[in-house]
């Protein structure tokens, strides 16, 4: 009796919010059951580092924006010692001072 009952339940639970996630057939989750931040990376266009912070003073590993005072794109480095956002655009020297966590975490251009 106990199984059928737990089984029930779970059955009620699939897809739902605050439930189970199901998989498609191709074993992956399908994206409407996935939250807004696991798809949304790109969090817009900012006129500087101080409006995107006010905007995301937190976001997720993969989160980006642009940046239109230095005219490039930032990127969440959650593998910082604190983690902020960071201008994909850095010097060699820069970059050469990241923990090797650090430069994967961001798609870095170096010699700017």
């Amino acid at each position: 009796m106990a199984s059928a009952i737990s089984y029930e339940y779970l059955k009620s639970r699939e897809g739902v919010a605050d439930g189970l996630a199901t998989l498609d057939s191709t074993g992956k989750v399908p994206v409407s059951q996935l939250p807004d931040a696991a798809i949304e990376t790109y969090k817009g266009e900012f006129a500087d580092e101080a409006a995107l912070i006010l905007a995301y003073p937190t976001a997720f590993l993969a989160d980006y924006a642009y940046n239109t005072e230095t005219s490039s794109y930032w990127y969440w480095n959650d593998a910082l010692g604190t983690p902020a956002w960071v201008n994909q655009e850095i010097t060699e020297d820069d970059y050469l001072d990241l923990t090797v966590a650090e430069r994967a975490a961001v798609p870095y251009i170096i010699g700017v």
